[in-house]
């Protein structure tokens, strides 16, 4: 159970950094400081449920980007995370 709320966590986390702006691989992994195989597997599960797009921007520059379906995707993990029992 604890792995999939840090699962759940780490996907927040990277949805709620892309709603504010359009993230470079590089930025993610910096700002959220999670391993590159941690965000390497969080990224290619978000990309596979269509709930990012990546933008490629010339030679060796591509940049992650929140989808409609991410956005109402990270407005249910708030209220979850808002939830209180």
């Amino acid at each position: 159970m604890i792995f999939k709320i840090k699962i759940v966590e780490c996907l927040y986390k990277i949805l709620y950094m892309l709603n504010k702006k359009n993230e470079n691989y590089a930025s993610l992994y910096k700002d959220i400081g999670l391993s590159h195989d941690t965000l390497q597997t969080a990224l290619k599960y978000l990309l596979e449920k269509d709930l990012i797009v990546r933008e490629d921007k010339g030679h060796k520059k591509s940049y992650y980007v929140i989808s409609d379906r991410g956005k109402k995707y990270l407005e249910l993990l708030v209220e979850l995370k808002e939830f209180r029992i």
